[in-house]
């Protein structure tokens, strides 16, 4: 049996500066950032998306040794057949109950399309590190269900990390409109979405992401996106502990302004066409997002953004690095802080 490949799972809401951990990961040199590691069949072998290095991901090196890695491992496998079994299985709508009670299911009578499911993507995962010749991949997919299934895989040594970052910033950011630009990585049009329709994603998609993390304990932390860019060092201390990786010398390029290189990231936020990325902290919601939108993350879900740290006009102080605190801690904390305030 070949040895486990060890997995950095970014877990979280989307625009939460994910593609941005992703790369600062994967400066490590025994790490591989892939981006949304959940896209790759979809939008870079059946849509042809852009792959961070400029070539068609049809026609780009890396994911062509990937994909031929990937067949033979598992040569009944079909990029169309594995996106069918992907909304089959990983990919919710709604509010998702259907595919939470379908994995459940699955763990006391698996069927043959779970049992295809999780031997092609274990085999995904060891293709990628074959490929890439590094013994970690960081996957900044996000989906939360996408994490609690690679945790039945007996050949992934799994580690979660869950990034969280402010409510209205993920509200500022969703407001804008972007144009489709396959060259600067926007495959589709993006319409904008109403704070309401955010806040309402940003809420569920955490807390899913708190229970996947709540059977992980051990192999799995939390870190807000505003801790990260603030305190980098400390915050790759944690990380690196974690996963068994020593971050310093990343660390130290952080913080001295120098740019990270971007390699083959199929799929995510359009900052990974760029080459190359600096730690450059984006604060343009404090200053643009308007005061309904800001009441009404408040009003919808005020009581998690306390319960991650985060108050009405600022940010608290941060976890001690050590470990972060258990979900019903932070829920007990927060309904404390409430009950003493009346």
């Amino acid at each position: 049996m070949p040895e486990a490949v060890r997995v950095i799972y970014i877990i979280g809401a989307g625009r939460s500066g994910s593609t941005l951990l992703d790369t600062v990961l994967a400066s490590h040199p025994d790490v591989v950032g892939v981006g949304e590691l959940v896209n790759l069949h979809s939008a870079g072998w059946t849509s042809n998306e852009v792959c961070a290095c400029g070539k068609l991901g049809a026609e780009c090196d890396f994911w062509t040794r990937v994909r031929e890695g990937w067949q033979r491992r598992v040569p009944e496998a079909t990029v169309e057949g594995y996106v069918a079994l992907q909304k089959r299985i990983e990919l919710f709508s709604g509010l998702g109950l259907m595919q939470l009670a379908r994995m459940l299911r699955q763990r006391f009578s698996p069927t043959a399309d779970f049992q295809a499911y999780l031997r092609q993507t274990e085999a995904l995962y060891h293709s990628i590190a074959e490929t890439s010749g590094k013994s970690i991949i960081v996957d900044s997919s996000k989906h939360p269900i996408r994490g609690a299934l690679l945790a039945h895989l007996r050949g992934i040594d799994l580690r979660l990390v869950h990034l969280v970052r402010d409510a209205r910033a993920v509200v500022w950011s969703r407001k804008k409109a972007l144009e489709a630009d396959q060259k600067s990585g926007v495959q589709f049009a993006i319409k904008p979405r109403s704070a309401w329709h955010s806040v309402a994603f940003w809420a569920f998609m955490n807390v899913l992401a708190v229970i996947t993390c709540l059977f992980r304990r051990r192999q799995s932390l939390q870190m807000r996106y505003e801790d990260f860019v603030a305190e980098p060092q400390a915050q790759l201390e944690r990380l690196g502990r974690m996963c068994g990786l020593d971050y310093s010398a990343t660390a130290h390029a952080l913080l001295t302004g120098q740019s990270l290189k971007v390699e083959h990231p199929i799929a995510g936020n359009r900052m990974r066409m760029k080459g190359s990325v600096t730690l450059k902290p984006d604060w343009e919601w404090r200053d643009r997002l308007p005061v309904r939108d800001r009441a009404v993350c408040w009003l919808c879900a005020g009581w998690l953004l306390l319960a991650f740290g985060y108050g009405r006009n600022r940010v608290r102080k941060q976890m001690p690095a050590s470990a972060s605190p258990s979900w019903f801690a932070s829920i007990w904390g927060c309904f404390a802080r409430s009950t003493a305030k009346r």
